[in-house]
């Protein structure tokens, strides 16, 4: 381990650098006087300046619970200097941070650089003036890592009456698509089958298992909150994006808005889960029970397939392993397995989106961003503060800010990130030299697409899920994310629990004509209101 990294003193730098030597020399009568060459004045005046550390600000949100000194934080000197910044942290508790940040914001004390709420703070305080206006300095020619890392069509969204005041932050993963499509890996194999890649492929592999595995449930499902937007696909995902819509979204299309739940391909996609619901393909009890008593029919091996969050694959695959070894008389005798996180899945088989006759889908993503990073209109150089954030959003900067020291914090072994996990006490928070390593502390790092090298910090089996789910190449968003609706805030839970009650019917022989039904009183109960006021929030957000 490295002794703690060294601040340079840009004075003495400073003074190195300008430093001239005199020489002199004794001279006999007669004798040439020496000459100094010309260029030594030239060169002492043309000496490169040094820049001063800008100082920057920060309101830092900190576990207090745990120890730590930003003036002995190794990453934090090792970013100071590769930004060639001073960064002045004031430590506020994570409980306690959107409360202090409101309380600066009000009072004028405002960090140089903010990380703020989107949804609600940072829109309320840019239309009073607190942030920098970045519109026309973000571009291509200036700001070209900021472009590589948020879209324009993002920077759209983030967009206060047309005008951008800070960059989108997101951070970690990302904010893709979380879901995979689940298959008992052990069952396709052991029936000589393929893992399906289209809908019809999948559909005719169920009812496979419903032949040759009478006991096995070939699709299962479990309950959310009814009227939550996920409810209704939780199980279903993988059917209703191979039909081209999701529940719950709502779509634009020239400024125009509609809901996938009024969609008519939502009804071709009800008859089609109906169908598969009357020849047993779907677990009866899909509509009632909870994700724990899915569990147990997984790990019992009563369940073929099912829709499955990215980090819950590993436990489930372990359990099952669990299972099928107490089954022979081969589990340890403590009944436990050791970890297997970093060992490939044995009984699961994660995969992407079905796609449909036309080899499309779609996969409901998270909106893109929640927070965003704004430069307080009183910092007393904005251009330089953005600079100072495009510089550190270079890749290299970014792996310095985000998983700390090379060869400290993490190695690079065969091309392949490592994260060293055993560099710090956990008491202390300190490594052998008394350093704190504020990793992922002192960043701008959008993350929108997962910061760098962000899977190879995972272990295998999450890493794995993971990257399934967000490489999905079929994600989209929702067209109402950062718009506003005073409707939608009032009627979209009765709306969602008036789709998920109808929907639900459907799926279990209920006439399709409930359908058609709904769609109505869909739009009369608020729906097409919402609509309008999203229209009209759309047209306000792009400055028309």
């Amino acid at each position: 381990m490295s002794n703690q990294l060294k601040v340079w003193s840009y004075s003495a730098l400073a003074a190195l650098l300008a430093g001239t030597v005199t020489l002199a020399g004794c001279s006999k009568t007669g004798d040439p006087s020496p000459t100094t060459p010309a260029s030594s004045a030239s060169s002492a005046s043309a000496a490169p300046k040094v820049e001063e550390p800008y100082e920057l600000k920060w309101l830092k949100a900190q576990d207090i619970s745990k120890p730590y000194d930003p003036s002995k934080d190794a990453v934090k000197q090792a970013v100071e200097k590769k930004l060639n910044i001073k960064i002045t942290p004031e430590m506020v508790d994570v409980q306690q941070y959107k409360t202090k940040l409101n309380l600066k914001m009000s009072s004028g004390d405002i960090p140089d650089v903010v990380r703020i709420d989107f949804a609600d703070d940072f829109q309320k305080y840019a239309q009073q003036g607190a942030f920098v206006d970045l519109t026309s300095l973000i571009n291509e020619k200036d700001t070209p890592n900021i472009l590589k890392e948020v879209p324009k069509e993002v920077f759209e969204q983030a967009k206060v009456n047309g005008k951008i005041y800070g960059i989108p932050y997101q951070g970690g993963p990302g904010a893709g698509y979380r879901w995979n499509v689940v298959l008992r890996k052990d069952y396709v194999e052991g029936m000589g089958a393929q893992v399906p890649k289209t809908l019809d492929e999948y559909y005719n592999l169920l009812k496979k298992v419903k032949a040759e595995k009478p006991d096995v449930i070939p699709l299962g499902g479990y309950t959310a909150q009814i009227g939550q937007q996920k409810y209704a696909n939780n199980s279903f995902d993988h059917i209703f994006g191979a039909f081209g819509i999701t529940p719950g979204y709502f779509t634009e299309k020239d400024g125009k808005f509609s809901n996938y739940d009024i969609d008519p391909k939502m009804k071709e996609a009800l008859q089609y889960l109906q169908k598969m619901y009357a020849e047993g393909l779907i677990d009866k009890e899909f509509a009632t029970i909870k994700e724990e008593q899915l569990r147990a029919k997984l790990y019992s091996g009563k369940l073929f397939s099912w829709m499955g969050w990215w980090s819950t694959p590993n436990d489930y695959d372990t359990q099952v392993e669990t299972n099928e070894l107490k089954k022979s008389g081969k589990l340890a005798s403590d009944g436990k397995l050791p970890d297997q996180s970093n060992v490939p899945f044995k009984y699961l088989s994660l995969n992407g989106s079905l796609v449909g006759p036309d080899g499309k889908a779609v996969a409901p993503a998270g909106a893109p961003f929640g927070q965003m990073n704004a430069i307080s209109a009183k910092t007393k150089d904005p251009k330089k503060v953005l600079a100072i954030i495009e510089n550190s959003l270079s890749l290299e900067n970014q792996m310095l800010t985000v998983w700390g020291i090379e060869g400290e914090d993490y190695k690079i072994d065969n091309g392949k990130m490592k994260v060293v996990t055993d560099l710090i006490d956990p008491k202390t928070q300190q490594d052998k030299n008394g350093n704190f390593r504020g990793i992922q502390s002192y960043l701008f790092a959008p993350g929108l697409k997962g910061w760098p090298r962000y899977l190879e910090s995972l272990p295998l089996r999450h890493s794995q899920a993971l990257d399934v789910a967000i490489n999905n190449k079929f994600q989209i968003t929702d067209a109402s994310n950062y718009l506003d609706s005073p409707t939608k805030i009032t009627k979209l839970v009765e709306l969602n629990t008036l789709r998920d009650s109808v929907f639900t019917q459907i799926i279990m022989g209920a006439d399709i004509k409930k359908f058609d039904e709904f769609a109505e009183k869909w739009k009369s109960q608020g729906g097409t209101q919402i609509l309008t006021e999203l229209e009209a929030s759309f047209k306000k957000k792009s400055g028309k």
